[in-house]
């Protein structure tokens, strides 16, 4: 019964006392005050005895307020064990104001949107439950209409005339419809009026409101229910639920597939159960219902349930299809452009152009457009290139496209850039952000979503990043509309366009690959300037155009005082868009090595002498001349070196130039020290430390062993002479430690004769 059938006693009386000071801890009754009167509450506030307070309950009615009476079990005594409570909102305006001052809570006036009545209420965190307001407030609407009809006595022909009379009216609804009420309805109402008074106009509500009911279906619950427990039957339908969400978060196609894999995962889950009557049934056959008393029949997953859970093909969406999730999902906002002034915002991204062009060696290669567009005028600036096989859009690509705009444009203030691979982002953001720097706040650059490691490092700098979501053409304002157009009016009447769709392209011939542009890079760059030429003088519609052409809307900025900002020197650029490299200069002389090239060589008379290691910038495309720093700071430019022939006089005077300009630099050097004595100087440095210190005796070894071993050395050496003295010298060969030779037994030598 909702509110009317709740069981429950209103807080103690003392615990809601008019002498307890406002503010003062009662519980939750402040907070939440409880809204149900019982009979001695009533009496004490409206200050009347027992029995008026008991007719006012029984009639429902007191002082032409009509009260919302319930029947709660009592502790003890009570008709039936159950005792009457009148709800405070319900009472005489001047007891339910006094009521509401009891408790230190303030009234105020408003309409009540049902019965378009003014009442009084509480301040919001006063308000009791707001479903049971909404409900009280039906009731009275609907009190208001059954009231002609309780004027006249029950069976009366003139309460039927009046019901009828009510029922032919079209009225507005509480819900907001307008209807005619069926005579049916309006005699329920007053039945239960009669029977409850206002109490049983309220709507009843279920007493499990708000829990959700676990089901499977309606054949599968009426078949299962007398073989599982509640327990196993919330098991199966929350498992059942859990497979159709992620049927839906994992991308499957529509609602028929997904009852058709539920059904089946149904099946399986309904066999586990071991329930003999369902394993006696035949299997059937996809698409058989309740009826057919198949497997497939009762375990028949309905489109209703499915469709409960399609929101969650979302996250699907947002795994997969990234496109359609940010041009149809993602919150957006309406920007309004019409206030910006030319090349306050400038957006950049590469785009394919699908026109369909052979190289020298026949191979396919569709042309990339590094492309810029100014948010102001939708002006769009193009830079066309072939890359070779396997080759993307490089760093020095994006460079040179950049220094042809900024040269044509002018810088723009606010450079808004997509989140694409083309750019090398670690390497391009710092380009970028090094021009914004090194034009002191003429220039910032717009990232909002990029890599985090370089947006942390960027923020250290210091430097000024946003940039676009990746994928995200709402992100960079206008130029994917803008491109299209020119895709689809512009480039569509150049031979060799594919239409957008590589793998079906426009052919000339069904079954027949595209008839590619003919001419050579040259051919295409003068046919596409002209669309682009085109582009620009043809009026566009729209808020922000009106029927002006991007020449016409920039024609207008300038006849306004605007022009466009320029760089003081082109060197800024080449600095800004540089690969940073450490070298030891030898001599003066740098080397660096590029991707593709071979070694070259700089000098700088600044690098004479420097023989530690130092910061090297060299230009991304075209490195005309390199940038030296040390500590950051830029010490010089360092030009290409000539190389002079072996006879060639030229070389011989640029090696004297660079000796002189050595000398000049050593002698400047000079001119800030002093010689000195080295040997002097280091007699004054050693002076201040102290000398070595005479280590004290501290013990006395006995060195007796020594004199020995002297003295028994010295006796073997005289024994060792006294032997040689005295020993009898011999003959040659006796020598020879050999044993007795038969041959020389009888042999005598010269020597021996004398």
């Amino acid at each position: 019964m909702g509110k009317l059938g709740e069981n429950f006693e209103i807080a103690p009386s003392e615990a809601m006392s008019a002498d307890k000071p406002i503010g003062s801890a009662i519980g939750s009754a402040l907070v939440r005050p409880e809204m149900w009167l019982s009979m001695s509450d009533l009496m004490t506030l409206a200050d009347i005895k027992q029995a008026s307070a008991s007719e006012a309950i029984k009639k429902g009615k007191w002082r032409g307020a009509d009260l919302a009476v319930r029947m709660v079990a009592a502790g003890r005594g009570g008709a039936g064990g159950k005792v009457p409570q009148v709800h405070a909102d319900t009472l005489p305006a001047d007891l339910r104001e006094a009521w509401y001052l009891q408790h230190g809570i303030e009234l105020h006036e408003k309409v009540d949107a049902i019965t378009g009545k003014t009442v009084m209420v509480p301040d919001q965190k006063y308000q009791p439950d707001a479903k049971y307001q909404k409900a009280l407030s039906i009731a009275r609407w609907r009190l208001d209409v059954i009231q002609p009809a309780l004027n006249h006595a029950s069976g009366s022909p003139e309460r039927a005339a009046a019901v009828s009379e009510i029922a032919d009216v079209a009225r507005l609804l509480p819900s907001g419809k307008r209807k005619k009420l069926t005579a049916a309805t309006v005699y329920n109402w007053i039945k239960a009026y009669e029977a409850e008074k206002l109490s049983g106009l309220i709507r009843k509500t279920r007493a499990d409101t708000g829990e959700k009911r676990k089901t499977v279906s309606r054949a599968w619950d009426a078949f299962f229910e007398r073989h599982i427990d509640e327990a196993t039957h919330a098991r199966v339908s929350d498992e059942l639920t859990a497979h159709i969400q992620s049927l839906w978060a994992s991308g499957e196609r529509g609602w028929r597939t997904i009852t058709e894999k539920s059904t089946t995962k149904l099946i399986e889950i309904s066999r586990d159960l071991k329930v003999i009557d369902f394993e006696a049934l035949p299997l059937g056959r996809s698409g058989d219902k309740a009826s057919t008393k198949t497997q497939f029949g009762v375990c028949c997953v309905s489109r209703r349930l499915v469709e409960r859970d399609r929101d969650l093909k979302l996250i699907a969406i947002q795994d997969k299809d990234n496109a359609v999730f940010q041009d149809y999902y993602v919150p957006s906002i309406r920007r309004n452009y019409n206030s910006l002034l030319p090349r306050q915002i400038v957006v950049g991204d590469v785009h394919p152009v699908d026109i369909m062009m052979r190289r020298e060696d026949g191979t396919v290669v569709y042309p990339k457009a590094i492309a810029w567009y100014d948010v102001a005028t939708n002006e769009i600036h193009m830079t066309f290139v072939l890359c070779e096989p396997g080759e993307g859009i490089r760093r020095e690509h994006v460079a040179q496209s950049f220094e042809a705009m900024v040269d044509e444009w002018g810088l723009p203030q606010l450079l808004y850039l997509d989140n694409g691979s083309e750019y090398s982002w670690d390497d391009m953001i710092d380009g970028f952000t090094e021009l914004s720097q090194v034009s002191k706040g003429g220039m910032k650059v717009a990232d909002l979503d990029g890599d985090p490691e370089v947006n942390k490092r960027v923020m250290e700098q210091g430097k000024a990043i946003v940039r676009s979501l990746p994928y995200n053409a709402k992100g960079k304002p206008g130029i994917e509309g803008a491109f299209g157009n020119i895709e689809q009016v512009f480039f569509a009447t150049i031979e060799g366009w594919t239409a957008g769709d590589r793998m079906n392209k426009k052919t000339h011939a069904k079954g027949k690959d595209p008839i590619a542009f003919k001419g050579n890079a040259r051919d295409f760059l003068e046919i596409a300037g002209k669309a682009l030429e085109w582009y620009h003088k043809r009026p566009q519609q729209g808020a922000k155009m009106r029927g002006k052409s991007p020449n016409e809307a920039l024609r207008g900025f300038i006849e306004n005082g605007w022009g466009k900002a320029v760089l003081s020197s082109p060197e800024v650029m080449a600095l800004a868009f540089s690969n940073e490299v450490q070298r030891t200069p030898d001599r003066g002389r740098i080397s660096y090595t590029p991707r593709r090239g071979e070694t070259m060589y700089f000098y700088a008379d600044e690098l004479l002498g420097i023989d530690h290691e130092i910061t090297v910038k060299v230009p991304a495309f075209n490195p005309e001349f390199v940038f030296c720093l040390v500590d950051g700071e830029i010490i010089c430019q360092a030009f290409p070196e000539q190389t002079y022939g072996v006879l060639d006089s030229e070389g011989a005077y640029e090696l004297n130039r660079r000796k002189k300009a050595f000398r000049r630099q050593i002698a400047e050097k000079r001119k800030h020290v002093a010689l000195l004595s080295l040997t002097e100087e280091t007699e004054r440095h050693i002076a201040h430390m102290p000398d070595a210190p005479e280590a004290p005796v501290n013990a006395i070894v006995d060195a007796g062993i020594i004199d020995r071993m002297a003295r028994m050395q010295g006796e073997s050496r005289k024994a060792l002479l006294d032997e040689a003295e005295n020993k009898k010298p011999k003959g040659p060969v006796e020598q020879w430690k050999t044993g007795p030779n038969e041959v020389l037994a009888g042999f005598q030598f010269a020597e021996d004769e004398e």
